[in-house]
């Protein structure tokens, strides 16, 4: 990561080597101190490299080593009580609306998977009930293709794709209500 923050800068050689020293000398204690919040080590090194990536683009100036370093730590615990806050309101949020749904599940064997085919049953037939190049966009979209495939193998542009896309996961949702955080977890991002 450092290296493609280095070579990606536009800025000036002394920036650079700051920049360099600084990500040298704090990545690791810095990932430790997210670690004591997010508990997640993959978290807290995605935390760190934003942030360098932040000072990065927003080239903050890193002459004060002090200024620098509680920067650095503001804004590693900041992050970490976001991701924290979006981790917990996502958490409740599944579990409200397992409960909501937990009239469907009668035991853990054949009902669950009925339910899950129940889900899948609904979402493909508002599927097919999109226009048709929103369909066509939304399908590929599952698929796990890009939106350059896409965009070649409908012979539309990409911009096409991503409005398409954003239309029929609007139409999806606003017709599904309650289910639509279901398709959110079973679409690729």
């Amino acid at each position: 990561m450092r290296e493609r923050i280095i070579n990606n800068h536009a800025g000036g050689e002394e920036f650079s080597e700051i920049m360099t020293r600084l990500y040298d000398d704090y990545y690791k204690a810095l990932v430790g101190y997210s670690m004591q919040f997010v508990d997640d080590l993959d978290v807290a090194k995605d935390i760190v490299q934003t942030l360098f990536q932040r000072i990065w683009e927003l080239h903050i100036d890193v002459h004060n080593e002090l200024k620098v370093k509680a920067y650095l730590y503001n804004g590693v615990r900041n992050m970490s009580l976001t991701t924290l806050r979006r981790r917990d309101i996502a958490d409740r949020y599944v579990k409200e609306q397992s409960l909501r749904y937990e009239k469907y599940v009668v035991n853990a064997d054949g009902e669950e998977e009925f339910f899950t085919e129940e889900v899948f049953r609904l979402l493909f037939k508002k599927i097919d009930e999109l226009p048709r190049r929103q369909r066509e966009v939304f399908l590929l979209c599952m698929e796990g293709k890009s939106y350059k495939e896409i965009g070649m193998a409908l012979n539309i542009g990409t911009e096409t794709v991503k409005t398409q896309k954003k239309k029929a996961i609007l139409k999806l949702k606003k017709e599904l209500g309650e289910l639509s955080f279901l398709i959110l977890l079973l679409l690729p991002n």
